[in-house]
């Protein structure tokens, strides 16, 4: 009697691992980015009837960059904000209740913690307090850093570089973050341009590739922790050519990106939104 043939399972296709940001992390870089984004539009929702003054910030589009940076953060680092917003309290895992009723429109300010730095309508003043509060950390110990996020127009170009070249001399553990630029600005990859020549490395990328973006803040942080000086990364929403009709929105890229790579699929990225939409709608307010 002859034995069986035995018939051979079919291979099964693994995705290839970047050793440098393993499948797993893309998967954390996405869930936060198509989560923030839900927020976002959910908080849009809550402020309408809300008076122009008291809304908090919403800015869909700087996801890549913000998730990047915040989820590099350690627990002792410390983070600056352009203006009163909630992306970076949401990431750093303010409860999702008292982010909700932060925004309601009979909500007061937001209450800060020891992770974020008052926030000041000058940006000056803000900038010089960030670069201030780092020398303070360093003077403890080595290690934690200041996310100072900014948004190019904020200041001129001259304007900046004394603040660049303070931060440069005293070797401020401070990473600069320029988000997407919006309204009157300088043009795109001037302020890195600047604060290179005031001795703050500055790096401009692509604001819709939260990889690079994520790459970009791994090593920068490295040399600002270990007292290198400070770095500024620029988001620059790059106005060129893509191939093959690439996205320019950030959480969509990310999702074409993942489903090219094999690494996620339309059923996992349906769950993500199912489980934060269920979330969102479980807190009552």
């Amino acid at each position: 009697m002859k034995a069986a043939k035995k018939t051979e399972a079919p291979a099964v296709e693994i995705p290839w691992e970047n050793p440098l940001i393993p499948n797993k992390r893309l998967r954390e870089l996405y869930t936060a980015m198509a989560e923030l984004r839900l927020l976002e539009e959910h908080i849009a929702l809550l402020q309408r009837r809300a008076k122009p003054a008291s809304r908090i910030e919403i800015n869909p589009g700087e996801e890549a960059c913000r998730v990047s940076t915040v989820l590099s953060l350690l627990p002792g680092d410390v983070t600056s904000e352009p203006a009163p917003g909630l992306a970076t309290r949401f990431l750093r895992g303010t409860k999702l209740s008292e982010i909700l009723h932060s925004a309601t429109p009979a909500a007061n300010t937001p209450r800060l913690d020891s992770t974020e730095l008052p926030f000041a309508l000058d940006p000056e003043r803000r900038l010089l307090l960030a670069i201030g509060a780092a020398l303070a950390l360093a003077a403890k110990k080595k290690g934690p850093l200041v996310a100072a996020f900014i948004y190019p127009g904020e200041l001129t170009l001259p304007e900046y570089k004394p603040i660049f070249r303070l931060a440069s001399a005293h070797a401020a553990p401070v990473l600069f973050v320029a988000l997407p630029a919006s309204g009157v600005s300088p043009k795109h990859g001037k302020l890195a341009e600047l604060s290179t020549s005031a001795g703050v490395p500055g790096i401009p990328v692509d604001a819709v590739d939260a990889v690079a973006l994520y790459r970009v803040v791994q090593e920068s942080m490295v040399r600002v922790r270990a007292r290198g000086g400070p770095v500024l990364m620029e988001c620059i929403p790059f106005q060129i050519p893509r191939q093959d009709a690439q996205p320019t929105d950030p959480v969509l890229a990310m999702r074409t990106s993942l489903i090219h790579r094999k690494i996620a699929d339309d059923a996992w990225f349906a769950s993500v939104d199912a489980r934060f939409s269920a979330r969102l709608k479980a807190i009552k307010l």
